[in-house]
Order: C-alpha cells, then structure tokens, then sequence
C-alpha cells in the first residue's frame, strides 16, 4: 500500500465530517484512512461508523481506534505504527485536500534517489483572506520546515524510527524535521498545492512564544553559553505578540498579519 492518511481527533465531529469527506472523494485509491480518536464523548465514533459503509463503497481502507491518549503528539505516535501504507500524511481535523485529485497528481510524481520526505504547496485560510503558501514563503521563517505538516509525506519507517518527542507542547513536528535533517534524510519538494488549511487558529499562530521557546530547545540553544541573551530577545521579540492580537482593534491584527504573509488574497 502506497500511503496511510492520518487523523488525530478529539471531540471533533463538527470539523471532522469535512475531513473525511476530502479523503473519500480522493481519485487517487492506493492509500488507507486511519483516523485515531482520543476517546470522544460526542457524536465524533456515530459519524466515524457512518461513513464506513462509504468508504467500502469507494473500495477505499477505512479504519478507526478510539481509545484515551496522551495528547495530539501521542496520538500521532500511534497513527503511525498502526500504519500499513509506505509513506504517511497527517490531515488534522477540520482540514483537507486542496481538490479530489491531489494525492493522484502527487504520487504520480516520479521520484529518483532515497527520498524520506516529500511536501508541497499550501492554502493557508485566514479569517480575512487565503492564499497560497510556497516553500519559499515558508522559508524566510523556517528553513527546516518549509511547509505545513498537513502538505508533506513521510516515509512510514521514518515515523517509527523518530517518533515525535511529547514534552514538546506545540512544535514537535520541527523536532522531528530537524532530526531527520541531522541523520541527512533526503527531503524534496513537488510544486503541489496539497492541502487547505486554516492558519487562523492552530496552536503555532495562537502561542507564538511557546512556540519559539521550544524552538530554542529543538535547536540546542539553551546549551549555548549565550542562552540568557536568546531567551530575553525571544520574550521581548514574541512575548507581547499574543497579548497584542488580543486587544487591538482587529483591523490592526489584520493589517499586521497579512503584511507578514505576503501570498494572502483578498476575499
């Protein structure tokens, strides 16, 4: 099997139904859907066994566990060794596909060498507008991780082999990237718009300065004798960010944001 969808969810029917429609409309049929919920108590497994007879319909693999977990990074942990596709892609909630044909046009793609991850283009939706995001927006802020979690492939292998580090809160997905960097893992990049995802709310745009302190860590900064100085610059470069998007008038949050992302559209 060429690759496993993954969604980690809890409590999430009303963003779910979204989800699980992009996946199933998919032309591309090689693939198993794996969603692993955290133990929901609304109607999250009634709308999971809902859509089993569809998937059947579709000749598509569709699979559930629901059970409690550890959190978001747990859960993705065990998406992964329950995976029985070579590659692996994580499809948050409430996110999807960019259109029915994405993962047929991805995976015809030729690739040459040992690649371990391969990513693409996405549409980053925003309360004021969307836009395309390429690598070399991603880029000018993250060269480590150059797209959105929700727009990349990993090999199956590599998931279990690194498998995401829980005591980070938000960006253990960058660990993870940075360490596949370390061990020289082959990343390549396909000019695909993959996904449609909403930057308005995730935890990375909401904890902007717990977001950079795990940075910090990630990259062995607080083992540097500069570490002092790079913590006082990061609580005065971030600390006020979200406080700032809380109480200003949002025709100056919004102004502020869509400087920053340069591909955002207005509509």
């Amino acid at each position: 099997m060429k690759l496993t969808v993954i969604t980690v969810c809890f409590n999430a029917a009303d963003d779910l139904k979204k989800t699980l429609d992009s996946v199933l409309t998919q032309t591309f049929t090689d693939f198993e859907y794996l969603v692993v919920d955290g133990g929901s108590k609304d109607n999250t497994l009634a709308l999971l066994e809902s859509y089993r007879a569809l998937f059947n319909k579709e000749g598509k693999v569709f699979r559930y566990v629901s059970e409690p977990d550890q959190g978001t990074y747990d859960a993705m942990n065990k998406g992964a060794r329950l995976a029985k596709g070579e590659w692996i892609n994580y499809m948050n909630a409430g996110d999807s596909f960019y259109e029915n044909s994405t993962l047929y046009k991805f995976f015809s793609t030729p690739l040459k060498g040992n690649v371990g991850v391969i990513y693409g283009d996405t549409l980053q939706i925003f309360d004021f507008g969307s836009g395309i995001a390429k690598e070399e927006d991603y880029k000018k802020d993250n060269t480590v991780m150059p797209f959105c979690h929700q727009s990349c492939f990993v090999k199956t292998e590599l998931m279990c082999q690194f498998p995401f580090n829980q005591t980070y809160r938000i960006v253990a997905d960058h660990d993870f990237f940075y360490r596949l960097r370390e061990k020289n893992i082959v990343f390549k990049y396909i000019p695909i718009v993959v996904a449609r995802y909403n930057g308005q709310y995730g935890l990375s745009a909401t904890h902007p300065l717990t977001l950079h302190l795990e940075i910090l860590r990630i990259h062995h900064i607080n083992e540097k004798w500069y570490y002092p100085f790079k913590l006082i610059w990061t609580y005065m470069r971030y600390g006020w960010v979200q406080p700032f998007k809380d109480y200003m008038p949002l025709w100056i949050t919004t102004t502020w944001m869509k400087r920053k992302r340069r591909f955002i559209n207005n509509n």
